[in-house]
């Protein structure tokens, strides 16, 4: 048995390198197919996980926000009761509920004119924030320090801000610290220049080039921005713990707000579930449109194979005469017309794979943030793909050389 596969093999490739030019043309097409499958899905992966790396830096799934409601007037009734937004007693609720990591407050302004000196003015978003708002983001202060307790409690003028507005100010990031810089015609020493960041689109309320941070208390008390402004971001433990935590600080803030609901929760957590479940689809959409050419490159394989029936058509009488029998001649056809389905995918996925790692290292070199992935899954379904072409085009031109008559064969 195993014999005869051996020697049906040699005869195929015996076969295959008999017209080299057109075997190479007809992997060609399959070879483009698996090419296309992976370094489309290689580069679609890498996308999508570089912008997953990015918001799970930011806490990813285990993020929850409570928010102002958008939309709600509170009527005269309700602003009579409460109309505070969240308070520090909120926060400090809020941060007892078992599982709930940490949480601060921040607030947001919009953007203004900031500017070291008169004639050189950027714009920039001001943010107000409690401690603990940069660990919580994992954002690194990479030139001199975070705010302390004491800068929050004495309502100092004292900035961060984020390394690319430092370095347009000041010419670069570490001349920054120490510098004053004017916010709303009001001057704050800049404290610290936080790690420049890329989060592909990723929006908090702020932007990650061209903030100015400030302490909460300073744009509040000192300053009299609006305490409504501010909303509360938190991180759970673990993603599993969201809809207990927040469904434990929706209630405690129903009791502090005394029952009027003026604000609402996201959950990261679901928000990220639909995220992967999109570029899952998206995945499966990339595959479909690369495999289109894979499918071309079946056809051409069946064509090859019927040409190839045709212009044997004596070498399949005098096999057959010698005692071949149909199930040997069409094993022939089938072992061909795979051989070269499986060459051209390999090829494909060789070129494939080298491709898009001259491709990683390109883009690594813009994007320094690059999440290099080498599709496996696009390798084993083009490779799979391969076989199932070449079995499937293979078998009408082995079934219709198995059919063939002797006598008819041999006439010709």
């Amino acid at each position: 048995m195993f014999g005869l596969l051996r020697e049906t093999l040699r005869e195929a490739w015996r076969t295959l390198r008999t017209n080299p030019f057109r075997t190479l043309l007809t992997m060609l097409s399959v070879t483009i197919g698996t090419f296309s499958i992976v370094v489309m899905l290689s580069l679609a992966q890498s996308g999508h996980r570089t912008l997953s790396s990015a918001i799970e830096s930011i806490g990813g799934a285990r993020l929850l926000l409570w928010i102002p409601a958008e939309g709600k007037t509170p009527s005269a009734s309700d602003k009579a009761v409460y109309d505070r937004g969240f308070t520090d007693t909120d926060l400090a609720q809020l941060r007892s509920i078992p599982h709930l990591q940490t949480a601060t407050v921040m607030a947001g302004y919009g953007r203004e004119s900031v500017w070291a000196t008169p004639d050189e003015s950027k714009s920039a978003d001001i943010t107000a924030t409690e401690l603990g708002l940069f660990e919580i983001l994992t954002w690194q202060v990479e030139w001199g320090a975070p705010f302390t307790r004491r800068d929050l409690d004495e309502k100092r003028r004292v900035a961060i801000l984020t390394e690319p507005l430092a370095a347009g100010l000041y010419g670069s990031a570490a001349k920054a610290v120490g510098q004053t810089v004017f916010v709303g015609r009001k001057p704050y020493v800049v404290g610290g220049v936080l790690a420049k960041r890329e989060m592909f689109g990723v929006n908090f309320g702020f932007s990650w080039t061209d903030t100015v941070f400030v302490p909460i208390p300073t744009a509040e008390k000192r300053e009299g921005r609006p305490e409504q402004a501010r909303f509360v971001v938190g991180v759970t433990e673990d993603a599993v713990y969201n809809d207990r935590v927040e469904a434990i600080g929706n209630a405690q803030l129903l009791v502090t707000h005394r029952s009027i609901e003026d604000f609402s929760s996201l959950d990261f957590g679901s928000f990220m579930g639909q995220f992967y479940n999109f570029f899952l689809a998206l995945d499966v959409v990339v595959a479909m449109i690369a495999g289109v050419s894979l499918f071309a490159g079946g056809i051409g394989v069946m064509n090859i194979m019927l040409v190839s029936v045709t212009e044997r058509v004596k070498e399949i009488g005098i096999r057959k005469a010698l005692g071949a029998s149909r199930g040997v001649v069409m094993s022939q056809f089938l072992l061909e017309a795979m051989a070269l389905s499986l060459t051209g995918g390999l090829l494909g996925v060789g070129t494939g794979l080298v491709v898009v790692t001259v491709a990683h290292a390109g883009i690594a070199t813009i994007q320094e943030n690059w999440v290099p992935v080498w599709s496996v899954g696009g390798v084993a379904a083009s490779l799979g793909s391969t076989a199932a072409i070449g079995l499937f085009f293979g078998a009408v031109p082995a079934w219709r050389a198995s059919r063939l008559d002797i006598v008819e064969c041999l006439r010709r």
